[in-house]
């Protein structure tokens, strides 16, 4: 395999930092422990694997960039991706990464969340990845305790999660996510009935 960017003590380093904004001041704290990077990181190297993006693209680039994919929540739960950009960069510099590749991993943070396209086939992964861990039973639950956050009530968020969720399903941009995600859909046609025939009994 060919030699990585981001060597594997500076990676450790971005994890570390990664877990501290989202276990420690993310939502101020409510999410502490909570494996969602660990399962985006996860994915992200299933994608590449099945891809075979190795000779492309710099698989260290995109972990680093799944790592620090949800740093803007730090600074606000509503915010863009790049809320929290300079102390992103300040931080990367610090440890010794190439401009070129902040870059880079900043653009895997832009884009994570859908709100402006993927530039970059690093970039794609990372938002392929976070998406399928925010579809299908967990996606409901990830989603829910989000909204609840920001104020939301149950029926306002019922109203939200199908659109939301079928919104992101058909935005991925990878083959092998597109295959996951209709699985992990499969599923919640049914649950989505129920809930709204529940919501119905008053």
């Amino acid at each position: 395999m060919k030699t990585t960017k981001i060597s594997p003590e500076q990676l450790d380093k971005i994890k570390e930092f990664a877990l501290d904004l989202d276990w420690n001041r993310a939502f101020g704290g409510k999410s502490k422990g909570n494996r969602h990077l660990f399962r985006v990181v996860s994915l992200v190297k299933k994608i590449i694997e099945e891809e075979r993006f190795f000779q492309e693209i710099d698989p260290s680039i995109i972990e680093a960039g799944a790592w620090l994919h949800d740093s803007g929540l730090a600074v606000d739960i509503q915010g863009a991706a790049l809320c929290n950009e300079e102390n992103v960069k300040y931080f990367l510099t610090y440890i010794g990464i190439k401009e070129e590749d902040i870059a880079l991993i900043l653009g895997c943070i832009e884009s994570h969340d859908g709100r402006s396209g993927a530039l970059s086939k690093e970039a794609q992964v990372v938002h392929d990845a976070d998406t399928l861990e925010k579809l299908g039973p967990l996606g409901i639950v990830r989603e829910t305790w989000k909204r609840s956050q920001m104020g939301w009530n149950t029926e306002k968020i019922v109203t939200h999660l199908p659109g939301h969720l079928e919104k992101r399903k058909n935005n991925l941009y990878t083959l092998p996510a597109k295959e996951r995600a209709e699985k992990l859909m499969l599923p919640l046609k049914e649950f989505f009935f129920s809930l709204q025939e529940q919501l119905k009994e008053e």
